[in-house]
């Protein structure tokens, strides 16, 4: 039975990268499994640019340029610095309603799109939720339900990969999120995705499409550690203070943080409780840190004289 499900997921994975590559394809390629697979796939049927960003140095730069020579597909390679990709992330950030993890994690997505030169930027994103590929998934006695993992992912995607991908005018492209791929992979068991070093499902249909084992078997790194693009972040912004605002009631609060969101992005993050805002300002330095927290404040008390008035 497993056997046949392979075949089928083979047949529907390599389906869905086919109907996606009626134009050429940039991919954004961190060396992994995911990404490599869909691009191998992908110059079957198309051209294809493959893009990695990190700060100089980063594992994601280094995988990538292994696995783009594994394969035999030039590489286009993003090499940013760290006070560069803070400054991307904060670009990013006024575009986009973004958590500060999920910025670290985006950042190399962002540039990639930023910098694709194809009409359509595909990806390896639901790799990980569809085949089990999170270290928290291995954990003993980790309750998993990766069919809520993909169902989240899919709700998310709209607001972030979708966003960015049209604001850089081009099209998003996720092959293990297309419908079909999920109905067979779903048909395999959770413990069969996940296995005992994470998507192992995956990893014996990437040996399938006859991807080098070297690549199949790399381990996982997420994103904003591959690409180093937490640790410039971490670096740069050094300093943040915390406030947690009380207003009259719940609707005030709303209309405030409504009010005052637009000018916030990118430098403050946000949230609403009740009648709470709470609000985490960041900078790299001390008098900078202090500037901002004034502007912020600055804001909140204008926006609620005027909602008080309303």
């Amino acid at each position: 039975m497993t056997k046949i499900l392979l075949e089928k997921l083979y047949d529907e994975l390599d389906l869905a990268i086919k109907e996606v590559c009626n134009e050429k394809v940039s991919v954004a390629f961190s060396g992994g499994i995911d990404s490599a697979l869909v691009a191998f796939i992908s110059k079957k049927y198309t051209d294809v640019e493959l893009i990695a960003v990190g700060i100089p140095d980063s594992y994601d730069l280094k995988a990538a340029k292994s696995a783009a020579d594994l394969v035999g597909m030039k590489l286009e390679t993003i090499e940013i610095q760290p006070i560069e990709m803070v400054a991307e992330g904060n670009e990013m950030q006024k575009q986009l309603d973004l958590t500060s993890i999920e910025v670290e994690f985006m950042l190399p997505f962002w540039i990639a799109a930023k910098n694709a030169t194809n009409p359509i930027l595909m990806c390896g994103q639901g790799a990980d939720e569809l085949f089990g590929g999170y270290a928290r998934f291995r954990k003993e006695q980790a309750k998993n339900n990766l069919k809520k993992e993909v169902g989240d992912l899919l709700e998310r995607i709209p607001e972030r990969e979708k966003k960015i991908t049209e604001f850089f005018g081009l099209e998003l492209a996720c092959p293990y999120l297309d419908e079909n791929v999920i109905t067979i992979a779903e048909k395999f068991s959770e413990e069969e995705r996940i296995g005992k070093v994470g998507k192992e499902t995956l990893r014996k249909l990437a040996l399938k499409f006859k991807l080098p084992k070297e690549i199949v078997d790399r381990k996982k790194k997420a994103a904003q550690y591959g690409s180093g693009s937490q640790k410039a972040i971490k670096k740069i912004i050094k300093h943040k203070i915390a406030f947690n605002i009380k207003f009259d009631n719940e609707e005030m609060a709303k209309a405030i943080l409504k009010a005052t969101e637009p000018e916030n992005k990118g430098w403050v993050e946000t949230t609403l409780s009740q009648n709470f805002i709470k609000a985490t300002v960041k900078a790299d330095t001390l008098g900078s840190l202090r500037e901002a927290a004034e502007d912020f404040m600055a804001c909140i008390s204008v926006a609620e004289k005027i909602a008080k008035k309303t």
